[in-house]
């Protein structure tokens, strides 16, 4: 049901992948969407499906943004069945096309014709009208690629904090991150947040958390004190806190629960 897709090479440095999520469900079946440090645009191209808090009606032919979340959101379905694809764009992707301060949509899920940022209703439609995924993701690639020469330079060590973070699974002090960058903190810590829309701090809580459920999956057993240490946290408890808040399960329970093998952005409870 849910596939992804690599960008082509000239946009590989600002989208992370294209994906889809198609097939038969049930009316009211609940999707938690986990966090992942980077942000969305959805087209929906099926029957109408919601968040779980009834903020947003997904329409059909219709697209939306979803911002840096820093903690799980629920999707529940409306229909039988289900067809969304995504553009997911790398953690300082985005601010490359687009001068949007995405501190400021932390948590959010709007529908993004109201932003006027890439993308436009006109856009949705004629996307959603393709009959393949290869047409659309080609139709994507057409058009941001065209917007390649208009860019605006990403602060090179807000791209270099994030790859530093990513590259230690999230294990790396704030610290030591601005002492390798010759930056002080508190600028760093505001430059970060307005490219990214995380804190460092978080986006750092993200990405061990990701790495977590790397690991989790490829155990045999149940040893959640090597788990907790191996993956930077200070005893089982606080793992088991942590992975709780930032899925809605108990680690036990998420090892239970069917989950694709291509590290998935969201599971099934």
């Amino acid at each position: 049901m849910y596939q992804e897709y690599p960008p082509c090479q000239l946009l590989a440095p600002y989208i992370d992948k294209y994906w889809e999520f198609k097939g038969e469900t049930e009316y009211d079946m609940r999707y938690k969407i986990l966090p992942d440090g980077c942000t969305d645009f959805i087209f929906s191209i099926g029957e109408p499906s919601q968040p779980l808090n009834g903020e947003m009606l997904m329409q059909p032919y219709r697209f939306y943004f979803v911002g840096p979340m820093r903690v799980y959101s629920e999707l529940v379905t409306r229909s039988t069945r289900l067809h969304m694809m995504g553009v997911r764009f790398s953690p300082c992707g985005l601010a490359a096309f687009a001068r949007m301060p995405l501190g400021e949509f932390t948590d959010t899920r709007v529908n993004a014709s109201e932003l006027n940022v890439l993308f436009d209703d006109h856009f949705a439609e004629m996307l959603c009208e393709k009959e393949s995924l290869q047409e659309r993701i080609h139709i994507i690639d057409r058009h941001l690629i065209a917007r390649l020469p208009g860019l605006q330079p990403v602060d090179p060590q807000i791209i270099r904090a994030t790859d530093l973070i990513v590259r230690a699974n999230g294990m790396l002090p704030i610290q030591q991150l601005t002492d390798k960058l010759y930056i002080g903190q508190r600028h760093f810590e505001r430059k970060f947040k307005h490219i990214t829309g995380y804190t460092p701090k978080e986006f750092s809580r993200i990405t061990k958390f990701r790495y977590a459920t790397r690991v989790l999956r490829q155990m045999k057993g149940e040893d959640m004190q090597q788990l907790a240490i191996d993956c930077g946290y200070y005893d089982p408890s606080h793992f088991i806190k942590e992975f709780r808040k930032l899925s809605g399960s108990n680690p036990s329970a998420f090892m239970a629960l069917p989950i694709p093998e291509d590290d998935p952005l969201t599971y099934i409870e």
